[in-house]
C-alpha cells in the first residue's frame, strides 16, 4: 500500500511540473540520460566498495553476513533497485525519441489537441521516471551508509 500512495504521489507531481514548452522539456530530455546513468555508475561502485570490505573481512565477519536476514534482504533489494534503475534509464533515452514520431490515432479531450495532449503525457512521464529513479538512488545510498556502519561495528566487535 504504501508503494502505491508514493506512485501516485509521484505521478501527481510528475503531472503538475510537466510542460508542452519544448524549452521546457528538451532540457530534461537532454540531461536525465546523462544523470541517470553517472548515477547507477555511482550506485554500483558503491556496491563494489560493499563487497570489497565484506571481502577482505575476517572469516567470522563473512559468515555474520552470510547468515544475517538484513544483508540478504539488502542485496535482494539492492537487485530490484538497479534493475529498475536500468529500467528508468532505458525509458529516459527512448523518450525523446517516442516524442517524435507521428501516431496513427489522435485523441483529443477537453478541447486539447492530440499534439498538446502527447507533449504532456511524455513530459509527465519523463519526470515521473526522474523522480522515481532519484527516489531509488536515495534508497540506496541510504541503505549503503547504513550497511558501511553495521559492517564497522561487526568489525570492532571482532
Amino acid at each position: 500500500m504504501k508503494i502505491l500512495i508514493g506512485v501516485f504521489i509521484l505521478t501527481i507531481v510528475a503531472v503538475l511540473f510537466s510542460s508542452t514548452s519544448p524549452e521546457s522539456y528538451q532540457i530534461l530530455e537532454k540531461s536525465l540520460p546523462l544523470v541517470l546513468g553517472a548515477s547507477l555508475g555511482g550506485v554500483l561502485a558503491c556496491t563494489s566498495i560493499v563487497v570489497s570490505v565484506l571481502s577482505a573481512s575476517s572469516t567470522k565477519t563473512k559468515k555474520k553476513a552470510e547468515n544475517s536476514q538484513n544483508f540478504q534482504s539488502f542485496v535482494s533489494s539492492l537487485e530490484t533497485d538497479v534493475k529498475i534503475l536500468v529500467i528508468c534509464l532505458f525509458f529516459a533515452v527512448a523518450m525523446p525519441y517516442l516524442r517524435t514520431l507521428n501516431y496513427p490515432f489522435s485523441i483529443e479531450a477537453f478541447g486539447l489537441t492530440s499534439e498538446y495532449l502527447k507533449h504532456k503525457l511524455i513530459s509527465s512521464f519523463e519526470i515521473f521516471i526522474a523522480l522515481l529513479a532519484f527516489s531509488i538512488i536515495y534508497e540506496i545510498v541510504s541503505v549503503l551508509v547504513s550497511i558501511l556502519r553495521k559492517m564497522m561495528i561487526i568489525h570492532t566487535d571482532d
